[in-house]
């Protein structure tokens, strides 16, 4: 037991933001349980179309491949990263098939895996050709890849980079997609996450820009955020309509995902999940 704390300390301490205090990587039991719920569902989602053997890229504290390793369809699961830490707790806690190792070289056969997960990936890697290149690389012929990024016309609409400081780049799905299709991939559905008002994403675009403007004074950007839901609060507790606070426990069904129909940048979720496969298959 003291060697478990002992290495959560130790995760926290290497992972946790100094400006919002809180992991950036998901750590059941420490990260808020809504942002939990999102990267479950989006794990949900993709172990109903997984199958073969598996490769979870980016796996963090393999969570998500707990949940992989456990559907019917998958024979075996790989787990990789770079942290070698979270990869300890992976282990220890849900017993998976670990690998340390980067994702832009990833130390496999050629074609060996049939279904290849990456999420919430993308957007960290500094070479995101190199990345998928990798992938590619592992997949099978026939295999499926499974990619989920940020929608860029939420996270961090109209800016040359973005917001998140542990990202290097974001896209909009139409640059997303061609990104794709020029590292060999074809892509065959997409999927929305987290639905946006078209209000909510007027506000994101204009709360980007203040940020964007105070990142070049001394305040920090995420007070942005802080203000807007202290006025919110205020404003709820004012017209006599504010919730009740409720415990809630992590719900990996409360975020759905959408079949989107079009490649226009102008998309209402706040993420994309991406099925696609090699070009040069049948």
């Amino acid at each position: 037991m003291s060697q478990l704390v002992d290495l959560v300390r130790k995760i926290l301490v290497k992972h946790t933001d100094p400006n919002t205090k809180t992991p950036e990587v998901i750590l059941l039991g420490w990260s808020n349980n809504e942002t939990i719920s999102e990267h479950l569902s989006r794990y949900v989602f993709a172990s109903k179309l997984i199958y073969g053997v598996v490769l979870d890229v980016a796996s963090g504290t393999c969570y998500g491949s707990s949940i992989l390793k456990r559907c019917s369809a998958s024979k075996l699961v790989v787990s990789v990263d770079l942290d070698v830490d979270l990869l300890k707790y992976g282990r220890m806690i849900y017993g998976v098939n670990c690998v340390c190792a980067d994702a832009t070289h990833l130390p496999f056969k050629d074609k060996c895996f049939d279904s290849v997960i990456s999420l919430e990936t993308l957007e960290h890697i500094e070479d995101q050709k190199a990345f998928l290149g990798s992938i590619k690389r592992v997949l099978k012929s026939e295999g499926m890849f499974i990619l989920s990024t940020p929608n860029k016309m939420y996270s961090s609409p109209l800016l040359p980079r973005p917001l998140n400081p542990y990202h290097i780049k974001e896209y909009y799905l139409g640059t997303l997609l061609k990104l794709l299709n020029s590292q060999g991939f074809r892509v065959n559905s997409i999927y929305g996450g987290k639905k946006v008002k078209r209000l909510e994403l007027m506000r994101r675009i204009l709360g980007s820009i203040l940020k964007f403007l105070f990142n070049k004074s001394s305040i920090k950007a995420y007070l942005v955020d802080d203000f807007y839901y202290f006025i919110l609060h205020l404003a709820r507790t004012t017209r006599k309509y504010a919730e009740a606070t409720t415990l809630m426990d992590p719900d990996p069904n409360m975020v759905k995902h959408w079949k989107l129909k079009t490649a226009s940048n102008i998309v209402p979720c706040q993420y994309f999940i991406i099925i696609a496969k090699p070009l040069n298959c049948g």
